[in-house]
């Protein structure tokens, strides 16, 4: 039998976890059944099962490879050196958030708001989340140290105290996309580092 390499491995995953999405922001999680991912995902159901062994484990780690997308690319823009402009770093997460919702054109932002609302209900999603937000608020603290260091924002703003509204614009960005439309992301970093630099 042949050997299993590890790019087999993830793009199997990979596979897996996209027709999970897919099916997830259209139909929530607890109306999706492993059947319809399974279907889905164009697998037989021994293949699936193989890698993740049942639903709570499929949304735990659709939750985790949702968010951490957009944790790691806000700690990429924290330690850019020197630190990108606030209207750049806002940006660059921004599409990598709508990256991490969308799936070959399709717009799978509802999945935010799924996953938010199970983060009330499932204590084991609420730490994940409170984990990789807590992270993102985190990176998002210290770009702005960065650029009172640079001299581009004042000395006085409190960092920690600035990182939250500033990680409040994420998920507001994806609830006005999903009730009003898409969002041009370049505009929308644009007009929040006009707004922030009076």
């Amino acid at each position: 039998m042949p050997r299993v390499t590890e790019q087999y491995i993830q793009r199997r995953r990979r596979e897996i976890l996209d027709a999970a999405r897919q099916c997830f922001a259209r139909d929530g999680f607890h109306a999706t059944t492993m059947d319809d991912v399974i279907e889905a995902a164009g697998l037989s159901p021994s293949v699936v099962y193989r890698w993740f062994r049942g639903k709570d484990e499929l949304v735990l780690e659709t939750v985790r490879d949702t968010i951490q997308g957009i944790a790691d690319a806000v700690d990429e823009a924290a330690a850019q050196d020197p630190p990108p402009a606030l209207s750049e770093a806002i940006e660059g997460v921004l599409t990598a958030t709508l990256a991490r919702v969308s799936d070959d054109g399709r717009d799978l932002s509802a999945l935010a708001v799924h996953i938010w609302t199970e983060a009330l209900r499932t204590p084991e999603i609420e730490h994940l989340l409170a984990d990789l937000y807590g992270r993102i608020r985190t990176s998002l603290a210290d770009l702005v140290r960065r650029h009172q260091a640079a001299g581009t924002l004042p000395a006085d703003i409190d960092a920690d105290a600035a990182a939250r509204p500033l990680f409040a614009l994420l998920p507001g960005f994806l609830v006005q996309r999903l009730l009003l439309g898409p969002e041009n992301t370049k505009t929308y970093a644009a007009a929040i580092a006009t707004i922030l630099r009076r």
